[in-house]
């Protein structure tokens, strides 16, 4: 193996990697988000104990949307290290779509917005 074709495979892996990261970071926030709102909604049924159920303000949803955007993440993030190391075994140039950025980008975008309406709501 060449000098330059191991660079491109080393390149290629610690790639890959920061998108690994990406996505545990999304999964592990949209965790948090779903734990803190079955806390918020623990302490307040300790405070006052309701005589309906609690009205959840849909931290569960948020939590789970941020978790498969980061199983999407490391989805497309391994396919695209895979087509990038079969064109450098095939010494072939290919041009990656952009499509991991874009749903990655624009998840984290509506998953903000619906948020933030949701706050903009409560207050």
């Amino acid at each position: 193996m060449t000098e330059t074709l191991f660079r491109d495979h080393a390149a290629n892996e610690r790639t890959l990697l920061a998108w690994i990261r990406t996505g545990v970071a999304l999964m592990a926030f949209g965790f948090a988000i779903a734990r803190f709102g079955l806390f918020l909604r623990e302490m307040a049924t300790m405070r006052n104990p309701p005589q309906e159920p609690p009205h959840s303000l849909g931290s569960a949803w948020f939590g789970v949307a941020m978790v498969v955007l980061g199983l999407v993440t490391n989805v497309f993030a391994t396919i695209r290290y895979l087509r990038i190391r079969k064109a450098l075994e095939e010494q072939k140039t290919i041009s990656m779509s952009p499509l991991l950025v874009y749903v990655v980008g624009f998840g984290s975008v509506l998953v903000a917005v619906a948020m933030a309406i949701l706050i903009a709501r409560t207050i």
